[in-house]
């Protein structure tokens, strides 16, 4: 035990802290690197104890597991997350168990996985449902919602998320409203029911500019941009998608000011200004 307890000592006084530095300072690769050194010596120090160290396990995997999280290497993901969720559900944390199930679901509709995605979004809205976490079945709804909503199945994309709304509104969460009437946004935009589609996402605009979270600020712009294209507003809808690239090159999202300007080119080839839709 005192080789052990010599290994973590030395991972969370030294190498744990930079590893937890770089993967808050987002440089995120370096991080999983040292977290996966840490893991192979850990394993070695720990050999048939195992069971008695889960908790520094779930540490350990679940830093792994946000890293991957956020650089959105969704089948690194999955690989981990299946390791991670049998050490929460052994360690009997359920709440921690649905939100990874939720990301693991996340993870599969990035591939287009939408069966396996619909899958994980219902075992973490069982959970959440079990132990009366409500927040967490508002996000288990919202999430099956996007599921549908990438199926085609606008109906029931629409009757979940409207599930989530009604709960989120409850728990006043203002920054889980704005995302539901984000979604639902796009699920009546996809329905062609563009009035409803505007008056959403116009709502979560509202709500969004108060909490200063200026990329889904960008977002609502861009969702009312496409909205006034599809009703032949286009002068609004080069409006909005404006404002929209003017917040993502600000917050220098490349990907994102790459998205900006081809919705910018639609709207100019909507006005036949086809010199500028080219550029």
């Amino acid at each position: 035990m005192d080789n052990i307890d010599k290994v973590l000592e030395a991972f969370f006084s030294g190498a744990g802290v930079v590893a937890c530095y770089l993967l808050k300072t987002r440089r995120v690769r370096k991080s999983i690197e040292l977290f996966k050194e840490f893991l192979i010596l850990f394993n070695k120090a720990v050999g048939n104890e195992k069971e008695l160290h889960r908790p520094t396990y779930i540490t350990i995997w679940s830093a792994i597991f946000e890293g991957f999280y956020l650089i959105s290497d969704s089948t690194s993901m999955i690989e981990c997350g299946g390791k991670l969720c049998a050490l929460l559900r052994a360690s009997s944390d359920p709440k921690r168990e649905a939100a990874l199930l939720g990301k693991l679901g996340y993870a599969h509709q990035s591939l287009s996985e939408y069966g396996k995605a619909e899958e994980y979004h219902k075992k973490a809205l069982v959970i959440s449902k079990e132990i009366g976490d409500r927040r967490g079945e508002a996000a288990g709804y919202g999430n099956l919602g996007n599921v549908y909503r990438s199926l085609g199945e606008y109906c029931k994309a629409e009757e979940y998320q409207k599930k989530a709304l009604v709960i989120i509104k409850e728990s006043d969460d203002r920054e889980g409203e704005a995302a539901c009437y984000t979604n639902l946004g796009t699920v009546y935009e996809s329905l062609g029911e563009y009035g409803k589609a505007e008056e959403c996402q116009k709502k979560a605009l509202v709500i969004i500019k108060d909490t200063d979270d200026r990329e889904s600020e960008a977002l609502c712009y861009t969702n009312l941009g496409k909205v006034y294209q599809s009703l032949s507003k286009y002068s609004e809808a080069e409006e909005f998608q404006k404002k929209a690239l003017v917040i993502i090159k600000e917050i220098d999202n490349r990907e994102g000011e790459a998205a900006c300007y081809g919705n910018l080119g639609t709207v100019y080839e909507s006005l036949g200004e086809y010199d500028k839709a080219e550029e």
